[in-house]
């Protein structure tokens, strides 16, 4: 009993620092960018600002880490060896992904190209290529780090890849448009982020890997991410079929995205496979 009440001490306080972390940086980037302590969810660059507070998020995962667990940051599989190649190998596998999607969708004529926009190449896409990667950063250390490795603990790596995609896959249930594919499909991104998060034992791979993904549909091609739009891209689409992109939550909604995650995973399954062999 005693260790169960020092467990929910350790979770409530956890939340708490999230929660406090994530609206004292909300409110810095609106201080930043409107001169206010608050922000409306119309203004141009509120994206900015809501991705701007998972700083706090990202800052909690390392707090609670260090000071509450009191474990070394390599116990979330954070590493130093070689961590801008692979932040930049996560980076090409999330465009890539995404630009196949694109190129599908226009095999298919579910786009039309409307044209290219060079004035969006400025400040503010550097801006939103940061804020995304903390975006992905901090998800991927409370799911594919804190959580993975509490269940890989004590259930096993089976458990530690399904269940952690499984709620990564509830947590956007929230969002704008979602739907049975968008959820089934976030879920099989979460299995091959975590397959990705195995076979290098590096989560900064996943959150390169998560940024290009979500960096890519929003600021490169201008498509919805997760239910979230009004990003000014490089790139400008109209969506001329809802079955092969979703209006509202994006390619995520799509069959498209399925069948890419699907031989997305069954590629790792055959480097994990590869790998053994080339250890036994």
């Amino acid at each position: 009993m005693k260790k169960f009440f020092k467990t929910l001490v350790k979770i409530i306080l956890s939340v708490i620092a999230i929660v406090l972390l994530s609206g004292l940086f909300m409110m810095l980037g609106s201080l930043l960018f409107y001169g206010k302590t608050f922000f409306n969810s119309n203004w141009e660059n509120a994206n900015l600002v809501m991705l701007f507070g998972t700083t706090g998020q990202l800052l909690g995962a390392l707090f609670i880490t260090k000071y509450i667990m009191k474990k070394p940051l390599s116990y979330i599989f954070i590493k130093k060896d070689n961590l801008l190649k692979n932040i930049f190998i996560g980076l090409l596998i999330g465009f890539l992904q995404i630009s196949t999607f694109v190129i599908i969708a226009l095999v298919l004529n579910g786009f039309s190209f409307k044209g290219l926009d060079l004035k969006n190449l400025n400040l503010f896409f550097i801006a939103y290529f940061i804020v995304f990667f903390i975006q992905s950063t901090s998800e991927e250390l409370l799911v594919r780090g804190m959580l993975t490795r509490a269940l890989l603990d004590k259930y096993g790596k089976n458990v530690a890849i399904y269940i952690p995609s499984i709620f990564f896959g509830l947590l956007h249930l929230a969002n704008s448009g979602v739907t049975f594919i968008s959820t089934f499909n976030t879920i099989l991104v979460g299995i091959f982020f975590a397959k990705l998060l195995f076979y290098k034992e590096d989560i900064m791979l996943c959150s390169g890997a998560h940024a290009g993904w979500n960096f890519s549909m929003a600021i490169i091609y201008g498509l919805p991410v997760s239910g979230f739009n009004g990003f000014n891209s490089l790139l400008n689409f109209e969506i001329l079929n809802t079955n092969i992109c979703d209006k509202v939550y994006g390619p995520e909604g799509s069959f498209i995205v399925t069948l890419i995650e699907v031989i997305s995973i069954l590629i790792m399954f055959y480097l994990e496979r590869k790998k053994e062999k080339l250890n036994g």
